[in-house]
């Protein structure tokens, strides 16, 4: 089929031979050929396009490899150990309050005389000596007012009840001394629980003590018998004289005993419980809050710290490259200048300094409620503590990337940098558990005692910091930044390496479909002029049909002119003849 001008050219259905149709009245014919011309430049657009496209991406695939190279080992290893000195793995752990159990004195840590405060801490010694007979249990009991109660209830209840019943037995009792009113859960056994202790002052332990839900009419033998003991262990006792249980001797309902006790310490463990939640609630609020704002503000310290640092250093390094060539003056307007450009840095970020810094203070309070709650059920040492709030901060970190990654960033790459962030977390908390060892090897360097124990300005009430302490800090530090450079710069190399191995495939495979894209053109260039050719035959093949038939006519003339004349001279030699 061949489109030129108004003339189609077809093949002829009975001698294959090419034909002229000036005017074919076939339309559908014509149609079908127009449709098939339509789809053919479809086919030649999406093929321009797509070669245009795959060679877009082998562009950008070489781009990416050509990109793929690790950071300088020795620029990583700067940067990162700039990072975690003055990070919450270096300097930062000096201003937050890290202690034996945290902040929050636990009951956990209460009954191991672990405190985190000194009203805490006194209350545990009187804790101790109420309970180990330091103290005299009747000045005790006397001192708090365990028994101050009992008369006015006793008299009360004789007045307003026509008969008192015995709420062990069932029985009645008489409205004399041989009624008692006892403590269903005694008040040695209130007096020896730490939570008690902790959470209740000790006119709060004897108000529960004698709450109605605690006291319990009984006879005064019973009430004697009874003593300190806790129901089970008493009523399954033996008593003395008769050799059968405490409850056969006293006619206890079993039932109706326990059931008393029972309810009784429910009332007694929900008090504890409420006031312990108050008192948890109230001192992390505080100690959460005096974190946050400590930690917000060495965050923004921590970034002005840095910028300085880091100018500084650059300055250094490019000193000792033009030493000698450079005089006093000049090196000095060098440095105040790269100091400026630090400043000017740091003022125009001040939206992500502050934006770092409540990220920090955040992050340091919701520490410290991990920090209790791990000691709700087990005591963590001092660096411990320290070890979980670095821990915690990168791990908050690492979920921020994975959560909200940065604008333009891949999920793959998301999760690889998150990877990254509590891989550093890791090591670094590790790191800080070499603090201690470090500082011990400090004090016993011979003659460097007296300055090591020089004491510092402590931002944490009751604990002081020392030069061996910020020097053993530091030095664990740049071990957990060495460390995390070869680390990361490892993971790097490999991610890459095997980033390179994806992008070469990507690259081979890329290149097939262009030279697809490529031998599709070239399939067309080659059919266009096979149709060139073709048409120019269909020209020539016309071109001598045509002449064939001139020829042909030139010759039927010639032979009817040469029959003209030979019957001319025929008939002109019969007149001569």
């Amino acid at each position: 089929m061949h489109l030129n001008g108004y003339l189609l050219m077809h093949h002829s259905p009975e001698n294959n031979q090419p034909t002229v149709d000036l005017l074919n009245p076939n339309y559908d014919f014509h149609i079908q050929d127009f449709e098939e011309l339509d789809k053919l430049e479809e086919v030649r657009l999406d093929v321009s396009s797509g070669l245009e496209d795959a060679l877009t991406e082998m562009e950008s695939l070489k781009s990416k490899f050509s990109n793929g190279e690790s950071e300088n080992l020795l620029e990583l290893c700067k940067n990162n150990i700039f990072d975690t000195v003055t990070s919450q793995f270096g300097l930062a752990s000096l201003i937050i309050d890290s202690r034996d159990g945290g902040s929050v004195t636990t009951t956990h840590n209460f009954e191991q005389g672990i405190t985190a405060n000194d009203n805490d801490a006194e209350k545990y010694n009187d804790y101790i000596e109420n309970n180990n007979g330091s103290r005299k249990w009747s000045d005790v009991r006397k001192k708090a007012g365990y028994d101050d109660p009992l008369p006015g209830l006793r008299k009360k209840a004789f007045k307003e009840n026509d008969q008192i019943i015995d709420s062990y037995t069932g029985q009645p009792l008489p409205k004399d001394g041989r009624a008692h009113l006892d403590h269903i859960v005694s008040a040695k056994e209130i007096e020896s629980k730490a939570s008690a202790n902790l959470h209740l002052t000790p006119e709060d332990r004897a108000k529960i003590a004698t709450q109605d839900s605690n006291l319990a009419f009984t006879a005064g033998k019973a009430n004697q018998s009874k003593g300190d003991k806790p129901m089970d262990e008493w009523l399954e006792g033996t008593h003395k004289n008769s050799g059968n249980t405490n409850a056969d001797h006293f006619e206890i309902d079993n039932e109706m005993a326990k059931e008393k006790d029972s309810s009784a310490r429910k009332d007694i463990e929900n008090k504890i419980n409420k006031d312990a939640f108050k008192n948890y609630s109230s001192e992390l609020l505080s100690t959460g809050a005096k974190d946050a704002a400590k930690m917000a503000a060495y965050s923004a310290l921590g970034v002005i710290i840095r910028e300085c640092v880091k100018a500084i250093f650059d300055e250094i390094k490019t000193t000792f490259s033009k030493f000698g060539n450079e005089s006093f003056k000049e090196i000095f307007k060098r440095f105040k200048k790269r100091i400026g450009k630090a400043i000017d840095s740091i003022k125009a970020n001040w939206k992500d300094t502050i934006s770092g810094s409540i990220e920090a203070g955040v992050t340091a309070f919701l520490s410290n409620i991990v920090v209790f709650a791990i000691n709700l059920f087990a005591t963590t040492l001092k660096r411990f503590v320290s070890m979980i709030r670095a821990g915690f901060v990168s791990l908050a970190q690492a979920l921020k990337m994975l959560i909200s990654p940065p604008k333009g960033m891949s999920k793959d790459e998301s999760r690889y940098q998150a990877l990254k962030i509590f891989t550093a977390g890791i090591i670094g908390a590790a790191s800080l558990g070499l603090t201690d060892v470090i500082e011990k090897f400090l004090l016993t360097i011979p003659g460097l005692q007296p300055i090591m124990l020089f004491p510092l300005p402590s931002f944490s009430a009751g604990e002081q910091r020392t030069v061996s302490d910020a020097i053993a800090v530091t030095l664990s530090a740049l071990t957990g930044g060495l460390l995390t450079t070869l680390v990361l710069y490892m993971m790097d190399s490999f991610r890459n390496a095997s980033k390179k191995s994806k992008l070469q495939i990507q690259l081979v495979y890329q290149s097939g479909v262009v030279v697809e894209y490529k031998i599709a053109q070239s399939w067309f260039t080659l059919s266009d002029a096979y149709k060139y050719l073709e048409n120019k035959t269909q020209e020539t093949v016309e071109v001598l049909v045509h002449s064939q038939k001139v020829i042909s006519d030139s010759q039927n003339t010639i032979t009817d002119a040469k029959l003209k004349r030979q019957n001319a001279m025929a008939a002109l030699r019969s007149k001569l003849s």
